[in-house]
């Protein structure tokens, strides 16, 4: 199957298996890790027509200004106000501004930094900071809303402006921003670009996966309840224990009631209420991070989230990352509790980061491979 395949279909097909991704446009299936680079890119494309639309290619010109910075924690943080413009060209009318918030550790030397797109009207989270900032990491907040507006009105958006001729959703765009931060890092003394980190909460970690999946410069991914169109899964349903699945959102919910998220193709898929038509499942999304770092962490009682299907996707991805020798960097992490990022979230996000960053010991009870579990 190749990509006018995608692009031109008039009606969904149905997909009577679980869909592999190891198997590639011909038919044929991936045998060796040599050949996966270019499968990934086959499913990157995709992805791209019958989910997320197309990406403008990075801009040339994104550049940061300091706008505002303060001592903070009685000395070992520093707080930083900082705008980022970038656009199709110089040219005013097409730049786009973000106004984005950073609070580091205020020592010399270059530090992880994670990047968290937010909701609106939720800049500065001084528990999670705090928590960060005394591991050593740097956060950097964005208000997604400044590139596209979380409504219909996406499409009218500064992004959707400055790039007319794209077919991207409003995931696609939000998680543009992540990118264009870690452009704005790489000019600055303090950013470990090798320990870049991209994170979100409910639509914003569909966001950060999505940003994961296209730019290989974010190290680690962390998805927090994102669930249908995420971290969960479009053909298992459930909570806790399977149970709930009248209670998940689906993609016929997530299209219908956020169309404006995603690109056409995808919609038709919510129309036809039925996921199988989808030639893709969302543990390719997970695969196609690997072997870079992922951690999805959930509540119990999150039930729309999809936590049951949340698992088997995870387990599904992580035979992708033991075929690429990368087995222990897929981490899972599901606790008590319902729809939020809790501060104990941050905290096994943390100690995630720190395992695979600098080989330390796990401290929390987060699950880094299903393998055991399988083989057992």
């Amino acid at each position: 199957m190749n990509m006018a395949d995608f692009s031109s279909r008039k009606q969904p097909v149905p997909v009577h298996e679980w869909p592999d991704p190891f198997r590639k446009a011909d038919g044929s299936r991936v045998r060796t890790p040599e050949e996966w680079s270019a499968q990934r890119e086959y499913l990157k494309d995709m992805l791209r027509h019958c989910m997320y639309g197309h990406m403008p290619p990075a801009p040339a010109n994104t550049k940061g200004e300091l706008l505002y910075s303060r001592s903070i924690y009685q000395g070992r943080a520093v707080a930083e106000t900082i705008r980022i413009t970038f656009g199709p060209d110089d040219l005013s009318e097409h730049q786009v501004a973000m106004i984005v918030h950073m609070t580091r550790p205020s020592g010399e030397g270059k530090v992880p930094v994670i990047t968290w797109n937010q909701f609106k009207g939720s800049y500065g989270c001084p528990e999670e900071e705090y928590l960060v900032c005394e591991q050593g990491y740097a956060i950097v907040e964005f208000d997604k809303e400044q590139l596209a507006p979380d409504s219909a009105k996406a499409a009218d958006g500064p992004l959707a402006h400055a790039y007319p001729d794209y077919d991207w959703g409003a995931i696609a765009m939000w998680s543009w921003g992540h990118s264009r931060v870690i452009d704005y890092l790489a000019t600055t003394s303090y950013a470990d670009m090798d320990k870049i980190v991209a994170t979100g909460h409910s639509r914003g970690g569909k966001v950060a996966i999505c940003a994961a999946i296209y730019d290989e410069r974010i190290a680690l991914c962390g998805a927090n309840g994102s669930g249908c169109g995420g971290a969960g899964c479009f053909r298992y349903l459930g909570g806790r224990l399977g149970e709930g699945t009248g209670r998940c959102e689906t993609v016929s919910h997530i299209t219908k009631s956020f169309p404006y998220w995603w690109n056409k193709k995808f919609c038709e898929y919510g129309k036809k209420e039925n996921a199988d038509c989808i030639p893709f499942d969302l543990h390719f999304l997970k695969a196609l991070i690997a072997p870079r770092a992922l951690i999805t962490t959930d509540g119990l009682g999150d039930t729309w989230a999809n936590p049951y299907g949340t698992q088997i996707t995870w387990m599904a991805a992580d035979e992708v990352y033991h075929f690429l020798g990368a087995g222990g960097r897929n981490a899972l992490h599901i606790r008590e509790g319902g729809h939020e990022y809790m501060g104990s979230d941050w905290l096994v996000l943390a100690d995630f980061c720190d395992m695979i960053f600098f080989g330390k010991e796990k401290k929390s009870n987060l699950v880094t491979s299903s393998r055991k579990e399988m083989e057992g």
